[in-house]
């Protein structure tokens, strides 16, 4: 039986921002390598973080409706998106894990149309226990090829 599934060595670069309440905004850039994954019609990026020394295995399920980024490692994370709506998520560090709450405010992905590269943008609040934890915008790109 022929597999349903490609992947491609892609560059990756994540910009994100991060306005917790009371606080100045933090500005983040990450550059790394990973994986396109097209399966069942959907596009996935897997790479590897090291975060203070500790791996983070990632995973973005890219989309404009229902998307998904799952962590794996030093920090565990499940943070569902669905276009202008809720979803309840994880986030976790040693031992502990905390539900949250993700209201997606803004849900874009753009592919090019040779399939060589793409954007995915996500502006959502995080809250726990009906406190707002913050507001983060993030946003990837990539394209086909190695660093």
């Amino acid at each position: 039986m022929e597999s349903r599934e490609k992947e491609r060595y892609v560059k990756i670069k994540l910009h994100s921002s991060i306005r917790h309440p009371g606080l100045d905004e933090e500005k983040h850039e990450v550059n790394a390598k990973g994986l396109l994954i097209e399966k069942a019609g959907k596009s996935y990026l897997k790479y590897e973080e090291q975060q203070s020394g500790n791996s983070v295995q990632t995973i973005v399920k890219l989309d404009s409706a229902n998307a998904l980024i799952m962590r794996r490692g030093a920090v565990t994370m499940r943070l569902p998106f669905v276009k202008a709506g809720e979803r309840p998520g994880t986030y976790g560090s040693g031992p502990a894990t905390f539900d949250l709450v993700v209201k997606t405010e803004k849900l874009d992905f753009t592919e090019n149309e040779d399939r060589s590269g793409g954007r995915f943008n996500v502006i959502y609040d995080l809250h726990t226990e009906e406190s707002l934890l913050g507001t983060y915008n993030l946003t990837i790109t990539y394209t086909e090829g190695t660093i």
